[in-house]
């Protein structure tokens, strides 16, 4: 009896020891584990491809114009950013200008909205303006004020170009395109002319300035249409250029 005992005891024992071997997580650990978010992933490192070319936002025309004063919608009806499509595309600039092609003039379109921003979730403006066109249809420019804040090197900004029809009685625009941009340090000039320039943003402003004063010129000629065929809108080679928007006030 008394060797009965004593193996029972041993057992009892043994399986406390084994027991204690046996680690459990406390009450405070498991509610911190449960109650963790999982982390967001990374941003990419290059933005999406830039939307070059309107199709109207959800609910709202992709025109200004009537659609029985046309029947085919071409590019010469297409509200369009001259910036290639795919990332990155570059300036040097701290306060970058940009090109536009709008079939409208102001009699068309009430007003527009340009406005850049950044951050994970888009949460900070860098700016934003509202303006009107000029009178006749063509190749449109917007610059970020020397005033206004200047874009950080090495950063994504996201920008958007939205028109509102004159007859446009809701908060959506009619017609949008958007695009990223981001700055870099000054880059040596590329010497082949054929190819896609490292700063898109500032050669194409540069030979629009030049291509303004020197219209006549052939070889600014040349190489505005082999820009705009970069980016496959050399149909709006021989558009006239009809100078920057004019900002509304507030």
């Amino acid at each position: 009896m008394i060797r009965l005992i004593r193996f029972t005891l041993g057992l009892g024992i043994l399986g406390l020891a084994l027991l204690g071997g046996i680690s459990f997580p406390s009450v405070a650990q498991t509610v911190v584990q449960r109650s963790s978010p999982p982390l967001p992933p990374p941003p990419p490192s290059t933005p999406p491809p830039n939307s070059t070319r309107s199709g109207g936002s959800l609910g709202a025309s992709s025109t200004c114009v009537n659609s029985a004063q046309t029947d085919v919608q071409t590019d010469s009806q297409t509200l369009i950013a001259l910036v290639p499509i795919e990332n990155p595309v570059l300036t040097t600039s701290a306060h970058p200008t940009f090109l536009f092609y709008v079939p409208y003039g102001s009699k068309q379109v009430k007003f527009g909205e340009f406005s850049v921003l950044t951050g994970s979730a888009e949460t900070t403006r860098l700016y934003r303006t509202r303006f009107t066109l000029p009178e006749t249809p063509g190749i449109v420019s917007i610059s970020l004020p020397s005033n206004s804040e200047a874009i950080a090197k090495d950063v994504f900004y996201h920008w958007y170009f939205k028109l509102y029809c004159q007859e446009n009685t809701s908060s959506r625009a009619d017609l949008e395109v958007n695009g990223w941009v981001k700055r870099v340090e000054p880059i040596a000039a590329q010497s082949d002319q054929t190819a896609m320039p490292v700063v898109w943003y500032d050669t194409i402003a540069d030979l629009a300035d030049r291509l303004r004063t020197s219209p006549q010129d052939s070889a600014l000629k040349n190489r505005w249409r082999a820009l705009l065929t970069l980016i496959r809108a050399e149909d709006l080679a021989e558009k006239p250029f009809v100078g920057s928007v004019h900002p509304l006030e507030r």
